[in-house]
């Protein structure tokens, strides 16, 4: 097993394959991009071919669900970039909230963030789940990578 926080800039695994280590962001060879979680054992984003996956609770536990939501997005805005994306090309949402009373306020957040233009309006579910401590939202992205000749 390989402790991430000690891997060499390359590392080769037991099947031929190679990894490339540029600070928190690690690249498969097989084209899979990940970007280091805080907790052992996750990432905080993979990006493969052109399909970006993003799962974040809010640095911040601040009391309020816009406040939370708030630090939650920005956080995506940062995720999403790093894996070469926005949330203009995410293409599925599941948020879990900690209580569903609080899905009225989450949802006047998420139209602010996402915007108006509903050609970028991602599918989206909302469910309620037992959440650690204080976090009262979590949200997991599908989105599709930018590319390249696009922009």
């Amino acid at each position: 097993m390989i402790d991430i926080n000690k891997a060499p800039r390359e590392w080769s695994g037991d099947g031929g394959d190679s990894i490339r280590r540029r600070s928190n962001v690690f690249e498969h060879t097989s084209g899979i991009k990940r970007l280091r979680g805080k907790a052992t054992g996750r990432n905080a984003g993979t990006a493969y071919g052109d399909l970006v996956w993003v799962a974040t609770i809010p640095d911040r536990k601040p009391p309020s669900i816009s406040e939370q939501a708030a630090d939650i997005f920005s956080k995506l805005d940062q995720l999403l970039e790093k894996l070469d994306s926005n949330k203009e090309r995410i293409v599925s949402a599941a948020v879990y909230l900690a209580d569903l009373s609080h899905k009225l306020s989450f949802d006047e957040a998420w139209c602010t963030w996402i915007g108006d233009d509903s050609r970028h309006w991602p599918q989206r579910t909302c469910v309620g789940a037992q959440l650690v401590g204080d976090t009262l939202v979590e949200i997991m992205l599908v989105a599709v990578r930018a590319n390249r000749n696009d922009e």
